[in-house]
């Protein structure tokens, strides 16, 4: 697909109000859902567990038969969607796109220059700070660089927003969800068991719990989704 003049990689995305209310929330919900001392445990530790309402909870070790179960829970989602005369392909939506003149190809070239921008600014205020260079200076990098992670962050929001219905992303969402759902477990009277006794349970338990698990897994599981 060719790169449309003027489409979105010469300008900054345009967000409605309500997505520039969602970006500016961001921040505040995770840290609202995953406290510091949660996060830095598991970040510097590699701890898997926490306490939830006085219940032990962790994130188990995937084994063959459940990567399995998985890959089959995959496969049947992305097979009904397909089915699914409502949802389409993230090829197809980049088309319908296209035609209205909103280049997804190019959003996604402007994040990835966005962000090597980023780097050099970073590499050029680690050598000025190495180089004790004055306060107004290293102050202006960091200011030119959160700039340019705000504008990142409104481009890749922009085109997750566009892409969120896609086929592709429904089934990885799915998946998340079906996968922090099987490995999960709660300790209950000194031994490990499930921590829900199905899918619509795992649904319909507390927003933040099934956050702090659904992060354990971003950060433990890296090869099954």
């Amino acid at each position: 697909m060719e790169e449309q003049s003027g489409v979105v990689s010469e300008q900054k995305a345009v967000l409605t109000d309500e997505q520039k209310k969602a970006l500016e929330e961001i921040n505040l919900q995770v840290k609202d859902a995953l406290d510091k001392d949660f996060i830095e445990d598991v970040t510097k530790n590699n701890v898997c567990e926490f306490i939830y309402n006085n219940i032990k909870y962790r994130v188990a070790k995937v084994n063959y038969q459940q990567k399995q179960d998985i890959y089959k829970e995959r496969v049947k989602k992305f097979t009904a969607l397909l089915k699914d005369q409502e949802y389409f392909l993230e090829k197809d939506l980049k088309k319908m796109y296209s035609d209205r003149g909103i280049d997804i190809d190019a959003m996604t070239k402007q994040i990835i220059n966005l962000g090597n921008k980023k780097t050099a600014l970073q590499i050029k205020l680690g050598e000025a700070l190495k180089k004790e260079a004055s306060d107004a200076d290293c102050i202006a990098l960091k200011k030119e660089i959160e700039s340019i992670e705000q504008d990142q962050r409104a481009v890749a929001m922009e085109k997750q927003t566009l892409l969120e219905f896609s086929i592709e992303n429904q089934v990885i969402l799915h998946m998340y969800n079906y996968m922090t759902y099987v490995i999960s477990e709660k300790l209950v009277q000194d031994k490990w068991v499930k921590a829900f006794k199905n899918f619509e349970e795992f649904m319909q338990s507390d927003e933040e719990l099934v956050t702090k698990l659904a992060f354990l897994i971003t950060m433990t599981v890296r090869d099954v989704v």
